[in-house]
């Protein structure tokens, strides 16, 4: 458990919950009716009092508060059920179930104005990850309910902990969508954090789609320097530029480039 903060901290997961010594806030949210003197974090959105569980400011009904915990980010469970930041994951067997990963997705960094000065926050992050348990493999992106991954093997399946890629002994899955023709003993990302370029043979993808007529030998991702956000998915071949999984020219990716660089020398330049 977290001590609960006197004060709130956007960049400190740890301080999400807060309390100004008699009332408990989730960020700018006052919790009504929270009991300050039994209220307990875990990290991120979770807490419970007493009575009450939480997901961030609110209140989950149908949560034991005996035997509510955190599990990671994005799942928490007690003895009855499995859950997530939208509820209930129906059909998740709490006593089977287990996290993948850490449950986080990064949104990178983010700059704000405060009296005429940039100042730069350092990364924040999302509920984002896979689960599972002896019947199926859940996946959750911030974005409507938790999803079966209909296709996955719960007993070979992992999570490569970057909040949107996991293998089993069948398929490659982009969250909880197989990647079509890609072999798991072959397949690899082309870079680790923040691209969505991957390959397998002769066949290059993105996110979860097969660029058909990409050249595989010749391509590469093509970086771009960042200080906020996360970067453009920008690649190359020995015919054109890639823009996310379409073609463009080769003045068009130089203008890109270009951009994105130009930006950065901006914001650093602001920073100083």
């Amino acid at each position: 458990m977290i001590k609960l903060s006197t004060e709130f901290d956007q960049e400190n997961e740890n301080q999400f919950y807060w309390t100004d010594g008699e009332n408990v806030f989730h960020r700018g949210t006052e919790i009504a009716g929270a009991d300050l003197n039994t209220f307990e974090h875990f990290y991120g959105i979770w807490a419970k009092d007493k009575k009450t569980c939480y997901s961030g400011a609110t209140r989950i009904n149908s949560a034991d508060a005996e035997t509510f915990k955190a599990l990671n980010f994005t799942y928490a469970k007690d003895k009855n059920n499995v859950y997530s930041l939208v509820g209930k994951i129906k059909d998740a067997d709490p006593s089977s179930f287990e996290i993948c990963d850490d449950g986080k997705h990064s949104l990178g960094k983010s700059v704000e104005w405060v009296d005429k000065k940039m100042f730069l926050y350092d990364e924040s992050y999302v509920p984002y990850g896979y689960g599972k348990d002896v019947n199926h493999v859940y996946y959750y992106n911030f974005s409507g309910k938790t999803k079966i991954v209909k296709k996955a093997d719960t007993n070979t399946f992992v999570s490569l902990n970057d909040s949107k890629y996991g293998i089993d002994e069948n398929n490659v899955f982009y969250g909880f969508a197989a990647i079509p023709k890609a072999n798991p003993k072959t397949w690899k990302k082309l870079k680790e954090k923040h691209f969505f370029y991957s390959r397998d043979g002769n066949k290059i993808f993105y996110l979860n789609r097969l660029i058909k007529d990409a050249d595989a030998e010749s391509f590469e991702v093509v970086e771009t320097p960042i200080i906020t956000g996360t970067p453009p998915q920008l690649g190359k071949d020995k015919i054109s530029g890639f823009s996310n999984d379409d073609r463009i020219s080769f003045d068009e990716l130089q203008e890109e480039i270009d951009y994105r660089v130009d930006y950065y020398n901006k914001i650093t330049e602001k920073l100083k």
